[in-house]
C-alpha cells in the first residue's frame, strides 16, 4: 500500500492512495466503500494528535489508466486530440507536473517541434514522452 500526503493549509493535509474498482458512478451508488475507514486509520497513525475522522473523508470517482500512469499528450492517429487523464488516486498530486507536460506538447505542435522526446520540468527533471503517451496502449 502506498499513501501520499501533502499539506493543503494550516493544520490540514490531503491524503491519497486508495482506489476501489466499482464501475460507473450511477451503478456504484449502493456499493459500500472501505476508503473512509482505511484512510482515517492511516491518518490517525501518521498524525496521532489530529482529529482525523471518517466523516471528514471525501471520495470521488477518478479515471485511472490500466498501468496507473497518467495519459498525457496527443493521440497521433487523431491530429489535434490531446489527452490529460488517467491520474487515478494521484490526480491532485500529479496534475501540476502533467499539466506542464501537456502545455509543452501543445506548444511544440503549434511551433512545429513535434519531434521532442522528453518533457522538461523545473529542477532539471525530464520525463520520456513515450511513458505518458496515449499511444502506449496501441
Amino acid at each position: 500500500d502506498d499513501m501520499y500526503c501533502s499539506s493543503v493549509g494550516v493544520n490540514m493535509a490531503r491524503m491519497a492512495g486508495f482506489g476501489e474498482l466499482v464501475g460507473y458512478r450511477d451503478k456504484a451508488v449502493d456499493v459500500p466503500s472501505l476508503a473512509p475507514r482505511v484512510m482515517s486509520r492511516y491518518g490517525r497513525a501518521i498524525f496521532p494528535e489530529s482529529n482525523v475522522a471518517e466523516d471528514n473523508a471525501l471520495q470521488c470517482f477518478r479515471p485511472m489508466s490500466p498501468d496507473d500512469i497518467p495519459i498525457v499528450g496527443q493521440v497521433r492517429s487523431i491530429p489535434g486530440l490531446y489527452m490529460h487523464t488517467g491520474h487515478g488516486t494521484l490526480g491532485w498530486t500529479l496534475c501540476l507536473a502533467t499539466s506542464e507536460c501537456l502545455a509543452q506538447a501543445l506548444c511544440d505542435d503549434i511551433n512545429d517541434k513535434g519531434k521532442e522526446t522528453t518533457y522538461h520540468l523545473p529542477g532539471n527533471i525530464t520525463i520520456d514522452r513515450a511513458l505518458l503517451s496515449p499511444d502506449r496502449f496501441l
